[in-house]
């Protein structure tokens, strides 16, 4: 055999210990991942080490040796700590103790058995330095086996571990031959000492190997949990917006039944009138039917009365529809004034003044049955909250103004006003302030604003009452 044959070894086992550490490099480029950042520390180290004590017979000892077999045992310690980093749990636990420790512990012992040897590398000191690698394989193998618990999957770990327990497992058997005589010194070519070296030099390649491995199958896991995460994620948000469908369909409905006794008496006005002046008209064709213009202005009157109706009714369409997403230029002016003509009853009957502050008419990007959604509901809420006052003069003001690119929409009232502390809450799913709110409505309302980009907030008026203000983009 050619006398070069295990530094050959040493020097094939460097390059291939730094192409691992580069390969890890090109995989984790750029992502803050601290195991791999260990892994590529201890390769790295690890080429350093054996590389230079290949050529220890050119360097001082206290470098090419004392220095290089405490950097080796530094490796395999970060090995085990990077293992540890992958805990899910732990990611950013501390370092052990032993890590700094045991290699500067092996340093000091070299160097004081060197001395005593007159500066020469002796075979209990070859053996020192071999044992001491072979317990820190052996907290490699703790340390594999104890983050393995945390994965569902653990066949590679558990492989690690296996990887790490025969190098241990040679590294002892090293030591055997030192003391039996058989090998003392690193680079003798009998047998067993050769075959040892070759076979720790082939299972820590795998270890590297099969670090790249493990860490491309959690790569992978990873994907395809957060894919699940992602499809669930998508379910639940699609579930979401169907309950948030139906809410909105409910209270849509329930703001119109709340109505409903109110808005019968507004259609039944323009229908008695209608049909008082088509008997008038009946009449008058009996009595006098030569009499045009009489007879013109019935009509003009019952033509009124009917498009009275019909607008009540086509008001009501709107407010009960159920297209959703679908958005167009609303007209501020005309859309407040339908909820107003919805209303009219209801604020006749609770004897509440509607004053509406609108200088300009302003346009909004919107869903025009959504938005009259809202305005009605905050417009019951101030209806309701008035009527639970005993206040003399009732009053509810609307009041709209642009500010750059948005409009706000304050709806205030003069009643009791919010309860201290409630005044973003009553924004929450099934939160009311009223015995008998379902906490649906401002909720709905919210949402519907935040959907096109707008807002509400509600606060307490320094005169007095509750005031809402929307807040959304011009068109």
């Amino acid at each position: 055999m050619l006398p070069s044959t295990i530094q050959t070894i040493f020097l094939l086992y460097s390059g291939l210990s730094f192409a691992a550490a580069i390969l890890i490099g090109a995989l984790f480029w750029k992502k803050n991942d601290l195991s791999a950042k260990l892994w590529i520390y201890g390769c790295l180290l690890t080429s350093i080490a054996t590389s230079v004590t290949v050529f220890r017979a050119e360097i001082p000892l206290v470098i090419s040796y004392s220095l290089m077999v405490s950097l080796e045992t530094l490796s395999i310690f970060i090995f085990s700590e990077s293992l540890g980093r992958l805990s899910p749990t732990q990611p950013n636990r501390r370092m052990s103790w032993l890590t700094p420790t045991a290699p500067l512990i092996l340093f000091l012992l070299v160097e004081l058995l060197r001395h005593e040897a007159q500066g020469q590398v002796t075979s209990e000191i070859s053996a020192l330095s071999t044992f001491m690698f072979g317990i820190a394989n052996i907290f490699c193998v703790y340390q594999a086996r104890k983050t393995a618990k945390e994965f569902s999957n653990r066949i590679f770990f558990n492989f690690l571990a296996i990887v790490f327990a025969l190098a241990s497992f040679l590294y002892f058997m090293r030591v055997i031959n030192v003391f039996s005589g058989y090998s003392g010194f690193t680079f003798d070519l009998k047998t067993y000492n050769l075959v040892i070296w070759f076979a720790l030099s082939l299972l820590n390649s795998i270890r590297n190997l099969t670090y790249i491995v493990l860490r491309l199958h959690l790569g992978f896991s990873e994907h395809s949990r957060l894919n699940n995460m992602n499809l669930r994620l998508s379910n639940a948000l699609d579930e979401r917006n169907e309950m948030i469908m139906s809410l909105q369909k409910l209270n849509r409905h329930a703001s119109v039944n709340a109505l409903a006794s109110t808005i019968s008496h507004e259609i039944n006005q323009p229908l008695a009138a209608t049909r008082l002046n088509a008997q008038f008209a009946e009449m008058k064709l009996q009595s006098d039917p030569s009499d045009t213009v009489i007879l013109k202005e019935i009509i003009k009157n019952i033509l009124d009365d009917i498009n009275r109706a019909s607008n009540i009714v086509k008001n009501l369409s709107r407010l009960a529809s159920n297209k959703r997403n679908y958005s167009s230029k609303v007209s501020l002016l005309e859309s407040i004034n339908e909820v107003i003509e919805i209303s009219k009853s209801k604020l006749r009957a609770s004897k509440i003044d509607l004053e509406l502050n609108l200088v300009t008419d302003y346009q909004i990007q919107i869903n025009m049955s959504e938005w009259q959604q809202v305005l009605i509901n905050l417009l019951n809420n101030a209806v309701e909250a008035l009527d639970e006052s005993s206040i003399e003069r009732k009053k509810i003001t609307i009041s709209i103004a642009r500010e750059l690119d948005s409009i706000t929409i304050s709806i205030q009232d003069n009643g009791h006003g919010i309860r201290d502390g409630q005044e973003s809450k009553i924004f929450e799913l099934l939160v009311s302030n009223k015995e008998a709110g379902s906490g649906i409505g401002l909720w709905l309302s919210k949402n519907i604003m935040n959907r096109f980009g707008g807002d509400i907030v509600a606060k307490n008026s320094p005169s007095g009452g509750a005031c809402f203000t929307i807040t959304v983009p011009a068109a």
